[in-house]
């Protein structure tokens, strides 16, 4: 699953950049509580990228916890008065798995998984997309 904070650029315009990295440290706890098994895995990928790795997960588990990260990062009501998705800080969220007898590498489901992203973008942001690995 990767992660995007919705029009975070705006949000350090606005507020500044030291603002913006105390938001990215309380979204980053926020994601990291919101993993309840010990082997799923949260980090920051880059910039307002996060990324969640969920082993044996499959693609309606997987969007379901995206759905609930999204919420809980949407509970959070960090302010973000320059997001045309919301009055609060919002993400958008891609997620990509394949069955476990399939083939497929990491980066295919990294690219996957931005697809899906790019889809949750186009959508309007603040939502969640997904595809299994291979699907058309």
């Amino acid at each position: 699953m990767l992660l995007d904070v919705d029009f975070f650029n705006r949000y350090n315009d606005r507020y500044g950049h030291q603002a913006g990295d105390d938001c990215l440290r309380r979204l980053a706890a926020c994601l990291k509580d919101s993993l309840k098994r010990p082997a799923d895995l949260v980090a920051r990928y880059g910039g307002e990228e996060f990324v969640c790795l969920l082993p044996d997960t499959p693609l309606a588990g997987g969007l379901a916890l995206a759905e609930h990260l999204r919420d809980n990062v949407a509970a959070l009501a960090l302010e973000h008065a320059d997001s045309a998705a919301a009055s609060v800080v919002t993400v958008s969220l891609g997620v990509c798995c394949k069955p476990a007898d399939a083939v497929g590498s990491a980066a295919s489901l990294l690219r996957g998984a931005d697809a899906q992203l790019y889809q949750a973008k186009a959508q309007g942001r603040a939502r969640a997309c997904g595809a299994m690995l291979g699907a058309s």
